[in-house]
């Protein structure tokens, strides 16, 4: 029964990581990627992965260092600094649950666990481009500007789905004569 238990636990943790990996600003997706692998720590220590219980606990004392840090950093270097938190934090998540994965179904693809978690945090890396850029660009143009506080019109942009009108069937009584 307990078994049962923590797979459901598992699951729930996988479709909440899924939910959790859109689009998001670089800091909020930090300290998402901070408490998904937090707690995905924490199941796969109770899934039974042989890792040290107290590796969590430290994990959470950095990563409160690190995102103080981060918020200490000019505006232009915030950007990277998230973005390299959350790779990071966000590829432990997705090694975690690949591991609590593999060893709940007998452990046969652990060792592949760490090359899911390197790409899952290579593809956050790649995702969050750009805003790096569009920071890099605003400090570009405050230094060439010679204003330091200088308000960046760089934005992030969103991209709208344009939804395609259906087509719309002309009967003859609709048409009207010239």
């Amino acid at each position: 029964m307990f078994v049962d238990q923590r797979k459901m636990m598992l699951a729930l943790v996988l479709c909440a990581a899924l939910c959790a990996a859109r689009a998001q600003e670089a800091e909020t997706q930090a300290r998402t990627g901070a408490v998904a692998d937090g707690v995905t720590s924490v199941v796969g220590i109770a899934a039974g992965v042989p890792l040290n219980p107290l590796l969590p606990v430290a994990g959470l004392a950095f990563k409160a260092v690190t995102l103080q840090h981060a918020e200490s950093l000019p505006e232009t270097e915030r950007p990277r600094a998230y973005a390299f938190a959350a790779a990071g934090w966000h590829g432990s998540a997705a090694g975690n649950v690949c591991a609590a994965a593999s060893v709940l179904t007998g452990g046969a693809f652990l060792p592949a666990c760490l090359v899911v978690g390197v790409a899952w945090g290579y593809k956050t890396w790649t995702d969050s481009e750009p805003e790096r850029l569009n920071a890099e660009r605003c400090a570009a143009l405050r230094t060439k500007a010679r204003k330091p506080k200088l308000r960046c019109p760089v934005t992030a942009q969103r991209v709208q789905r344009q939804v395609a009108q259906a087509p719309r069937f002309v009967a003859a009584q609709d048409l009207v004569a010239p």
